[in-house]
């Protein structure tokens, strides 16, 4: 019984975030940014700022999850005709690109979006990551 106890009672090592090596988590970063699928997913989490657009972000979710890269990019593309200053189009059209194999509309489209003074940090360094695409 006493075994058992031992065994239960011992404390759970938690990772120490400043124990991290700089290098390592650099690279940690760098290998999460590259990662389309991880990209992918943090765009999908990306809302817009106007009821309409975001009507639209769900609508062109829907279909690029269905895997139909033409009716996602129209409807984002109908999304930009509404509002040009909305982050989450720009994101959205840029990862799309980047799937289509496009990689200088990618480019573009996230270029664009980075003129957006309402983007957030986190829009930002996504925008910029596929404006460095070339």
């Amino acid at each position: 019984m006493s075994l058992f106890l031992g065994c239960t009672s011992s404390p759970k090592k938690e990772t120490n975030f400043y124990d991290l090596e700089v290098e390592k988590f650099s690279s940690s970063v760098k290998l999460l940014l590259t990662d389309l699928e991880f990209l992918k997913k943090e765009i999908l989490k990306v809302n817009a700022n106007k009821p309409s657009v975001q009507r639209i972000l769900i609508e062109a979710d829907d279909k690029w999850m269905e895997e139909d890269l033409k009716k996602a990019s129209s409807a984002l593309e109908r999304g930009l005709r509404i509002a040009k200053d909305e982050s989450a189009l720009y994101l959205r059209l840029a990862h799309l690109r980047l799937e289509q194999g496009l990689i200088k509309e990618s480019s573009a489209f996230a270029e664009r979006g980075l003129l957006n003074k309402n983007a957030s940090s986190w829009e930002l360094l996504l925008l910029k990551i596929y404006s460095a695409q070339k």
